[in-house]
């Protein structure tokens, strides 16, 4: 089985190393110096099975990163662990409300940052990124985009403006997706689109 892979992003050289010493033994770990190259090299695919993530960085810092990913539907549901110096309790509660999986403030302890790791890799087990081809195949090419954004977690609202539909044809082609999947309810139809 492959090991899981570990993409740390921070400014400061010595950290990336010892992060890197740290967990080459049970990750494949990435190490990338700035947020602009870490997502080149997520825009190119090399996605992580998780993303250490330092908040103070120059240019685009950790935060503005994070906002970037949850934007990017190919990208928001990898876990970020902030790990950072920033001691202030509105800085953690900003990056967990930004969506980050955990907050680990610098200095760590090398057994904490390992279990930490351990639980967020087995509570967000890599799901398909898609819908199966089977579902795709019965729906027209709207009804497709429309169940491939519900399926990652999108909003009707969020759709709509993703794709530059009104509400209501978002709100027609849930319906057309619930008719043809068998689901009476929202909670049913992602049920049956997550399959």
């Amino acid at each position: 089985m492959n090991e899981p892979k570990i993409m740390a992003i921070d400014d400061d050289m010595e950290m990336l190393k010892q992060l890197a010493v740290m967990l080459g033994k049970q990750y494949a770990v990435s190490v990338m110096t700035s947020a602009a190259q870490a997502l080149e090299a997520l825009h190119c695919g090399e996605l992580p099975d998780l993303i250490l993530l330092d908040v103070m960085m120059p240019e685009t810092d950790g935060f503005s990163m994070m906002e970037h990913l949850k934007r990017d539907p190919a990208l928001s549901r990898i876990p970020v662990i902030f790990l950072t110096g920033m001691t202030d309790t509105d800085d953690e509660i900003r990056g967990l409300f930004l969506g980050g999986s955990d907050y680990i403030r610098k200095p760590f302890h090398r057994e904490v940052l390992l279990a930490r790791i351990a639980v967020q890799l087995s509570a967000h087990k890599r799901k398909p990124e898609t819908i199966s081809p089977e579902i795709a195949a019965m729906l027209t090419e709207n009804e497709r985009k429309v169940a491939e954004l519900l399926y990652q977690g999108y909003t009707g609202k969020e759709i709509g403006d993703r794709l530059f539909f009104s509400y209501s044809y978002i709100k027609k082609l849930t319906a057309s997706l619930k008719v043809k999947l068998d689901a009476n309810t929202p909670g049913e139809l992602m049920r049956k689109l997550r399959k």
